[in-house]
């Protein structure tokens, strides 16, 4: 893998040496680029995105639109439809050019070369290889000429990819990895294209990156492309799900990055602007406050909520409780710590297959559940990622080590935290993380030392009481294929190990309201957190 992307490096540098930009042109209107970042299937902004770009076209020729990734995947149109509901509406908006987020990955490889197929967006992802092939998938980057301007877009997708979709969509049936994110060599990697796009008369780079800006837990972000690279004048980012109206970054040279997110769901509509003078300027507008729609991009939209409206309302229980996946700014709360949301998705599992314990990553839980009557689609927006449940024997010390991998990120948001059902543990931040990682982020071993992990009790079905865990012992655990068959989240240590009974999480949990808590989930039971893991 690192051998071919060398290659592919040493190439790309071959033809490439850093030039500066060449003088302005003639024009005497603005290019305008409008951009998103994480939309997730809020299938209701693309007919205000639509509309937005009409009226800058009625002021200038010069507009793009853009998205930094993460749209056909994180809600119930997108799962129905492995992203194909998503793709239609998005051509209906007309884009010009799409970088790809870690959950275009979702629905395995074959299905996003379909999708980005039938995608009239350009799709720009200078990191995907095909070891195989010996290739990028997609083009690395496009230059446009605005009246003598030229623009290039570069588009890159975070190498966390490997595992925060699903590691085995990018090996073969023995787990040799035949597709690669160049972890390795991504920064000279990108600087290459920059200098290439330079060399090609670009007067401006953008680039379209799905990296994010949490610099605690991935080297591979944002502000760190800026640091390490000399050449890109605008990043629109995507993958942290921030919202940043405009933020000045400082290149490799010293010279001022401009730098911005619109947050996620379409919060927010981005604007960048080059004046004729060259001043470029990036503006949020709130989605909520800008009113105009495109009728026919409305239309669309409308027809393909109406093909799964049937499903997705039928009525599956009551809850006497709002469930959160986030707190009120927006913040994920089931990816640090235990939540009642949590605790029910997990119970579910647990019941439902009848293990010892459940295990659930909380970024499997993409969305609160409300108050009040509880569809089938309120169900999907939780669970959208069609998983299906698999039950596999561990032993106690490698349960100790699958918590223990859960909580190495913490603090910092980690769709790996787990939830869990049948068991209770404490864990102590102040200790310092004794998980190795890879490059892709993935388990390797314990260094040794003291764990942050401690009294981990397991439910007795018998007694009904929780006995401390015995390290030698077989305990049965139920989950999802991402982490038992897959090792997903970086899990590596239970790749292939379950056995996928074929029923889908959201079919599980279904029957857990209906069969086991007779359709009504009291807040006696779920109004706040079980008490399952205590943080010192």
């Amino acid at each position: 893998m690192k051998r071919i992307c060398l290659l592919l490096l040493l190439l790309a540098a071959a033809a490439c040496s850093p030039k500066t930009a060449p003088a302005g042109s003639q024009r005497d209107s603005d290019i305008v680029i409008l951009y998103e970042n994480d939309v997730h299937c809020a299938v209701d902004g693309y007919a205000k995105m639509a509309a937005l770009k009409a009226d800058k076209q009625a002021v200038t020729p010069y507009v793009t639109l853009v998205s930094a990734g993460d749209f056909v995947q994180g809600g119930s149109m997108g799962a129905v439809s492995k992203g194909g509901y998503i793709v239609t509406i998005m051509n209906a908006v007309g884009y010009d050019f799409v970088t790809l987020g870690n959950h275009e990955f979702d629905y395995a490889i074959p299905r996003l070369k379909e999708l980005t197929g039938m995608l009239s967006a350009s799709v720009l992802c200078s990191n995907l290889i095909d070891l195989k092939a010996g290739r990028r998938m997609y083009k690395a980057f496009q230059i446009v000429d605005y009246g003598g301007t030229k623009v290039a877009f570069i588009g890159a997708v975070t190498p966390y990819s490997f595992n925060s979709s699903t590691p085995a969509y990018f090996q073969d049936g023995k787990g040799n990895y035949v597709y690669s994110l160049c972890a390795d060599t991504f920064y000279d990697m990108f600087q290459n294209y920059v200098n290439d796009a330079r060399n090609q008369g670009a007067d401006y780079v953008v680039a379209i990156t799905h990296l994010g800006d949490d610099v605690e837990f991935d080297p591979i972000n944002s502000q760190e492309l800026a640091r390490q690279t000399y050449g890109i004048d605008v990043i629109l980012d995507g993958h942290s799900h921030s919202l940043v109206p405009e933020r000045k970054l400082t290149a490799k040279d010293g010279k001022t990055v401009l730098y911005s997110q619109t947050g996620a769901f379409f919060d927010n509509l981005g604007v960048m602007t080059i004046s004729p003078k060259g001043k470029i300027s990036l503006q949020l507008i709130p989605t909520k406050d800008y009113t105009k729609e495109d009728p026919r991009v409305k239309a669309v939209t409308d027809s393909l909520k109406q093909e799964y409206a049937v499903m997705g309302a039928r009525k599956i229980g009551r809850s006497e409780v709002m469930l959160p996946a986030k707190n009120a700014q927006g913040d994920w709360l089931v990816r640090n710590g235990e939540t009642s949301l949590g605790d029910l998705c997990a119970d579910a599992l647990r019941v439902t297959l009848g293990t010892d314990i459940a295990i659930l990553g909380g970024g499997s839980l993409r969305k609160d559940l409300p108050a009040g009557d509880i569809s089938y689609d309120d169900l999907f927006s939780v669970f959208p990622f069609n998983n299906t449940t698999c039950t596999a024997n561990l032993t106690g010390q490698m349960i100790l080590d699958v918590l223990e991998f859960g909580v190495a990120a913490y603090p910092v948001d980690f769709g790996g935290f787990l939830h869990v059902s049948g068991m209770v543990y404490t864990f102590d931040p102040s200790v310092e993380s004794p998980v190795v990682f890879d490059v892709n982020k993935a388990f390797v071993k314990m260094d040794g030392g003291p764990r942050r992990v401690s009294d981990v009790k397991v439910l007795n079905r018998a007694s009904g009481k929780y006995e401390p865990i015995d390290p030698e012992r077989t305990y049965s655990v139920g989950s999802t294929n991402y982490l038992l068959r897959d090792g997903g989240d970086g899990y590596e240590m239970l790749k292939g190990i379950g056995h996928d009974t074929g029923t889908p999480d959201i079919e599980r949990l279904e029957k857990y309201i209906i069969d086991d808590l007779h359709g009504n989930i009291r807040s006696a039971q779920y109004g706040k957190p079980a008490g399952r893991i205590i943080i010192k």
